[in-house]
């Protein structure tokens, strides 16, 4: 059953028991901001990267959820990707394998952030359905959010191209799956 949403997109404009709307958005778009560049410490001295998603601002604007950010960053994915050739130069030359593929790193840290993306808003209307509305109205990378069949639409209208379809595909269900 759908939940019904409450959407404002003008100050004063809300009912009295929606005063804190605006501030309420404001916090949700924190809240994604702060879970988009998340890191995960662990038990060991340095964090493990969960996300390579750079947040330049988070805000309420006219009412919904504004997260500007960059997926797969090059400023995160630099520091990961010398991680990485250092790990593999370490290694037994007659284990180690062929060097490490720089393009191919990068396309699999996009995949992962847009699945982290997808999970951060996902939960983020779990946590809030009734501004599912607000939330997923302005996102940046709306297509994450929708499926396979939204994909493919996108290619056909020349909104994405077929290679950036790519990573999408492996991010999105297909229709009639159970997404989470």
């Amino acid at each position: 059953m759908p939940t019904e949403q409450i959407f404002y997109s003008q100050w004063g404009r809300q009912k009295p028991e929606h005063k804190n709307y605006f501030d309420d958005i404001d916090a949700i778009s924190e809240w994604i901001a702060w879970g988009l560049e998340a890191q995960q410490s662990g038990w060991s001295d340095k964090p493990n990267q969960l996300s390579t998603i750079a947040v330049q601002q988070h805000k309420e604007k006219y009412g919904t959820v504004r997260v500007y950010c960059t997926i797969a960053s090059n400023s995160k994915i630099r520091p990961l990707w010398q991680a990485e050739l250092r790990r593999w130069k370490k290694m037994d030359e007659n284990t180690r394998g062929p060097r490490p593929d720089k393009k191919e790193f990068i396309r699999q840290r996009l995949i992962s952030d847009l699945r982290w993306y997808r999970y951060v808003y996902k939960k983020a209307i779990r946590c809030w359905p009734q501004y599912e509305t607000a939330i997923t109205s302005s996102t940046e990378h709306t297509i994450a959010l929708g499926t396979s069949a939204d994909v493919n639409n996108a290619v056909i209208s020349r909104f994405i191209s077929k290679r950036e379809s790519d990573a999408y595909l492996h991010v999105v269900p297909d229709p009639g799956e159970i997404d989470e």
